[in-house]
Order: C-alpha cells, then sequence, then structure tokens
C-alpha cells in the first residue's frame, strides 16, 4: 500500500515537472517573441498572430502536456483540452496586452519628444537682423 502511494506520489511529481517545463519553454519563447516583433516593428495588432506562429512548437508541446496530466488524474479528454486551451490562451493573452502596452507608451514618448522639439524649435529667438556698416551708431 505504502509503495503504491510511492510511486503515485512519484509519477504526479514528474507529470508536474513535465508540465512546468513545458510551461516555462512557452513562457521563454512569448518572451523571446516580443523581442523579435519590437525588432521588427510588428504591430500591436499583429502580435498575437506573430507569437502563435512563432511559439507553434511550444503552444502544442506546452498544450499536450496539460491534457496528458488532466487525463491521467481523471478529467475527461474533451475537458482537460478546453482548459489546456484557456491556459495557453491566457499566457497568450497576457503577452498580447504587455506588447500592446509597450509598443504604445513607445509611440507616445517618441510622439512627446517630437513635439517637445518643435515647441523648443519655435520657441528659439529669432537671429537678430545685421546691422549694416553705413547705419549710425549710438555715440559712445
Amino acid at each position: 500500500m505504502i509503495a503504491l502511494i510511492a510511486a503515485s506520489a512519484v509519477y504526479l511529481a514528474a507529470s508536474q515537472a513535465a508540465v512546468a517545463s513545458q510551461t516555462t519553454s512557452y513562457k521563454d519563447c512569448l518572451k523571446q517573441a516580443s523581442t523579435q516583433a519590437k525588432k521588427d516593428k510588428v504591430a500591436g495588432d499583429a502580435y498575437e498572430t506573430f507569437a502563435r506562429t512563432t511559439c507553434g512548437p511550444q503552444i502544442s508541446a506546452l498544450r499536450n502536456a496539460l491534457i496528458g496530466f488532466e487525463v491521467n488524474n481523471g478529467t475527461k479528454r474533451g475537458e482537460a483540452a478546453k482548459d489546456a486551451d484557456m491556459t495557453v490562451d491566457d499566457y497568450l493573452a497576457s503577452s498580447v496586452d504587455n506588447y500592446k502596452f509597450m509598443t504604445g507608451v513607445a509611440a507616445e514618448n517618441a510622439k512627446f519628444e517630437a513635439d517637445h522639439k518643435a515647441k523648443a524649435v519655435a520657441a528659439a529667438p529669432a537671429t537678430p537682423a545685421a546691422t549694416p556698416a553705413a547705419a549710425p551708431q549710438p555715440p559712445k
């Protein structure tokens, strides 16, 4: 009996480790996708597609690990698949929200800097007109 409980605990720990490693792999891929999207200047609205394409293998691996874990713990496969999809989509949604926020902040900062430079140029004092040598000079 004790051996059965110990074996179950070891199996459960191994299953959780598989899910954890796939989760870490997916999150790392999303970070790299975000960095690459910034370099490639991907629009905020196009980032979700970019991330799904870039992290496709990690999405599949995490989804399969989550489904396997839940099925092994007695969840029906259809329900496990829905749960896995929700988990994958939650991680992706967080990455999309963060990317859109960061690109929005960068755009606002660029606009502010451009406006600030334009105001500085407009407010710069005009160079006084040169006085011709023949013009009368005030007495000294």
